[in-house]
């Protein structure tokens, strides 16, 4: 099979960056399995628990980019036992007992200890990036640790993750001649820059704070992407009116005690949004103003306003109406993740066979009000 020297076919590997196709490769012979075990450097496990730390680094020595999933999605609404796992402590451990040159590392809804980042900053020279997405566990000790030990550190992302404050300055632990950080995104924090309303945005219209914002997105021009509102007054929803007509990606997801109506005030200045995330309370009628508005519209998703609308029933909560709507309006659209109350047979016949037939992600959850 093989008819080039090994170094020729570990060069070809090298353009080879798909995980699926560099399993394939590893399938073909004895020969590329070995090539291609020694020339892994970027593995992805979308369950944590697929494979052990140690033969994950027997599996691949050279590993320097790791990607981890732990917990389900629907963990995110308490639909799975609380201490299920999704522990990287053990993962982080196995690697620096055995060197190796990790670089990357990326996180989904695992549980991340002070210990497992302190670890994780001190074992690994040339650690460059860091990603955790709705992860827990840990505190701003732990990125204190991180920020202060990891001198090549060029990226650290922390998203939809919780994270206890112990009131530390962590961002001051970063060294003051650190000049490889190229990409900080703290949005899952509390934010630190009132003026520019990070974190909540309840002002009164007529204060300093609210003019001043609303005077700055009046020259932001190139803003495509909003989220981090983590509670908003309705009335102040107006100062970032400016900056949706350019905005292709809107995470109102953490918005809470903002109605319908005020949504869809919204949503009618957002002609560009490829990506949306709203909680249920936009309603049918919201969903139907989307279906009008957002033509470009790819990926959709609609949370729960509140857990305890599943035990009394949420008058706005989305139902098939609106997932209809959507799927006549929004002919682009292939991702999908829809909590609702009630869906029919035929509404999902609609939406999958006449109106969206190329749906890539496609994930439903029809919440029982009797619960």
């Amino acid at each position: 099979m093989n008819y080039f020297p090994d170094e020729v076919i570990e060069h070809i590997f090298d353009y080879v960056v798909s995980h699926r196709d560099r399993n394939a490769l590893s399938l073909v012979c004895k020969c590329w399995y070995r090539i291609e075990r020694c020339t892994r450097k970027r593995v992805f496990l979308g369950n944590c628990y697929s494979i052990t730390p140690e033969r994950l680094i027997q599996r691949f020595p050279s590993l320097k980019s790791l990607t981890l999933k732990g917990n389900l999605h629907f963990a995110d609404f308490n639909l799975v036992p609380h201490d299920w796992g999704g522990f990287v402590y053990p993962c982080i451990e196995a690697l620096a007992r055995s060197r190796v040159g990790l670089e990357k590392l990326r996180l989904k809804r695992m549980v991340a200890s002070d210990e497992s980042l302190e670890l994780l900053s001190c074992s690994f020279t040339n650690f460059k990036s860091l990603v955790l997405l709705s992860c827990e566990g840990f505190t701003t000790d732990g990125l204190s640790a991180i920020a202060a030990n990891c001198r090549f550190l060029r990226e650290l992302d922390l998203q939809e993750n919780e994270v206890e404050d112990h009131k530390g300055l962590w961002l001051s632990c970063f060294p003051d001649n650190a000049t490889s950080l190229v990409s900080l995104n703290f949005a899952c924090l509390k934010g630190e820059l009132e003026d520019l309303g990070i974190g909540s945005f309840v002002h009164d219209p007529e204060s300093e704070a609210y003019i001043n914002l609303k005077n700055t997105l009046l020259k932001c021009k190139s803003i495509i992407s909003l989220s981090g509102f983590l509670e908003v007054a309705p009335h102040c929803l107006a100062a970032i009116y400016p900056v949706c007509p350019n905005l292709t990606s809107l995470n109102m997801s953490y918005v809470a005690g903002i109605q319908g109506n005020e949504l869809i005030k919204l949503l009618r200045h957002c002609v560009k949004l490829q990506r949306l995330w709203m909680m249920d309370c936009i309603g049918d009628k919201g969903l139907g103003v989307v279906a009008m508005t957002c033509k470009d519209l790819q990926e959709l998703r609609v949370f729960l306003s509140e857990y305890q609308s599943i035990y009394f029933g949420n008058p706005a909560a989305v139902m098939e109406k609106g997932l209809v709507a959507i799927s006549m309006g929004c002919p682009k659209l292939h991702s999908l993740l829809y909590l609702c109350h009630q869906m029919t047979n035929a509404a999902l016949i609609t939406v999958a066979k006449k109106n969206c037939p190329n749906f890539i992600h496609f994930r439903l959850c029809i919440l029982n009000t009797l619960w």
